[in-house]
């Protein structure tokens, strides 16, 4: 049986809202990284069964950053 993520939206005043759960790592990830891809709050998914946070993916924000480090 895969586990099941809730993932989260840290708006930007502090709250956060449930927007969606789903099944799996895979799946998880995926969702979160298309969260991200159209807007720029923090995301957050967390194991339904062990309470344990998914590993973050980094806000669009960050993400252009480290690209651009990586490219010089």
């Amino acid at each position: 049986m895969l586990p099941a993520f809730d993932i989260f939206e840290k708006l930007p005043n502090g709250s956060t809202v449930s927007r969606i759960c789903v099944s799996g790592q895979f799946e998880a990830e995926r969702k979160l990284r298309e969260l991200i891809e159209r807007s720029n709050n923090e995301f957050l998914a967390i194991d339904i069964q062990s309470g344990k946070p998914f590993p973050m993916v980094a806000p669009r924000k960050s993400q252009l950053a480290i690209k651009r480090a990586a490219n010089g």
